[in-house]
């Protein structure tokens, strides 16, 4: 054989094993291995009582299933669809109602509200929830909510619980009153007006 030919033959070996490692290496990539199971406490997640950190779980829940959601936002955009929620409940057998409740949390945090007075609010609503949505507050129904009735809500839901988060928790009227103003003045409401 001249050289030429054995030059040409090892060319030809050297593109076949690129094109093999290139191969290789998209494959990997391809099919991602399975993330590892996140330990949480799901007993207490998904019953209507205040956690800390509540929603930083619940991101850390769905991530079990692959769906990657970073902060509140991204879960409020997901989770404020009606279809969206539906579909989740087939795919993965979620509550849809948990699912709302969450989306419900996100939406209230939009305006500065901490998550302890997020959760608060919202679970001292449940009374008052609408029986073909399933939505019990998110900031369309805060911005024409009165001050006066959710105190008395808010302070009489508290004294029925045996929370140790809401032992020292003060609410004012004026703090109502802020989410209400901040409630009517945001400029992007990601609910539904059907809802």
């Amino acid at each position: 054989m001249t050289k030429k030919c054995q030059h040409i033959i090892a060319g030809i070996l050297f593109l076949m094993v690129a094109i093999f490692v290139a191969q290789q290496d998209t494959s990997k990539t391809n099919h991602p291995t399975p993330t590892k199971a996140i330990p949480i406490d799901t007993t207490l997640l998904f019953q209507k009582v205040v956690l800390p950190n509540r929603l930083v779980q619940f991101r850390q829940y769905l991530q079990q299933y692959h769906l990657r959601v970073e902060d509140n936002y991204e879960l409020l955009l997901l989770l404020s669809n009606p279809n969206t929620r539906q579909q989740l409940h087939h795919h993965f057998q979620m509550d849809t109602s948990t699912l709302l409740r969450h989306a419900e949390l996100a939406d209230l945090m939009q305006i500065g509200m901490t998550e302890l007075d997020a959760q608060i609010l919202l679970f001292s609503q449940r009374n008052y929830q609408n029986p073909f949505t399933g939505s019990t507050i998110h900031l369309q129904i805060l911005a024409e909510a009165d001050a006066e009735s959710l105190l008395q809500d808010m302070g009489g839901w508290m004294a029925a619980k045996e929370n140790a988060l809401l032992q020292n928790y003060c609410l004012s009227i004026e703090d109502i009153e802020s989410w209400i103003y901040q409630a009517k003045n945001q400029k992007y409401k990601i609910f539904a007006q059907i809802l």
